[in-house]
């Protein structure tokens, strides 16, 4: 009765979820930023013409944000950007405020996307692991939560994580995170967890 008759609480959760809208907001003006100069052209390595294969028109689609009330029955916020969903390609870069959880920066790659990258992914798997990378080892591709039958922090040595995850699906996704204890931090964090993404595709041939 308490929580029912007081406006207050409800209100706080509007504010703080208006300010992640606003942080992504800017988040993915400096994002673009890096896809543009990252990827010649604006563009991928591979695209036709500079520009991603299957995208609309020639060029990349603009970064969306949207948000939700009911990811595992708490709010969230995403940030799309590189965002090519198709039913049998994807690529994406998801970053997500999930509540009451931690902000994540995910690469999503299927279809043709996953046979581009893939071989600059594993030249580069220490980069990854060096920056806090966990490869997702769960048969739903679109599970979020950082949890040991989910994601799994890759190792500096080796590849071996990818190998065996790579036999059993036809997707691959790579995500980081940054606890809601940085909130301050966290658009720095964030941008240069994606970053590290950037200069890894952008060695594609």
């Amino acid at each position: 009765m308490a929580l029912v008759t007081d406006p207050a609480w409800i209100l706080t959760k509007n504010s703080i979820m208006g300010k992640v809208v606003g942080m992504f907001a800017l988040l993915s003006e400096e994002i673009r930023e890096n896809v543009r100069s990252g990827f010649p052209a604006g563009g991928h390595p591979g695209g036709n013409g500079g520009h991603p294969a299957g995208s609309q028109g020639g060029g990349w689609p603009d970064p969306k944000i949207s948000k939700g009330e009911n990811y595992k029955g708490l709010p969230y916020v995403m940030l799309d950007y590189p965002r090519i969903f198709g039913r049998e390609d994807v690529l994406a870069i998801r970053t997500m405020f999930w509540w009451g959880h931690a902000f994540t920066v995910t690469l999503h790659l299927k279809g043709q996307y996953k046979d581009l990258f893939l071989p600059v992914i594993r030249e580069r798997w220490g980069v990854l692991a060096g920056a806090g990378y966990h490869v997702g080892v769960s048969e739903d591709e679109w599970r979020h939560e950082h949890v040991p039958d989910n994601y799994q922090r890759i190792a500096e040595g080796g590849g071996d994580e990818l190998e065996r995850v790579l036999r059993g699906q036809p997707f691959l996704k790579l995500s980081a995170r940054c606890g809601l204890d940085r909130w301050e931090e966290a658009p720095v964090v964030l941008g240069e967890l994606f970053r590290v993404l950037v200069s890894v595709l952008a060695t594609a041939k």
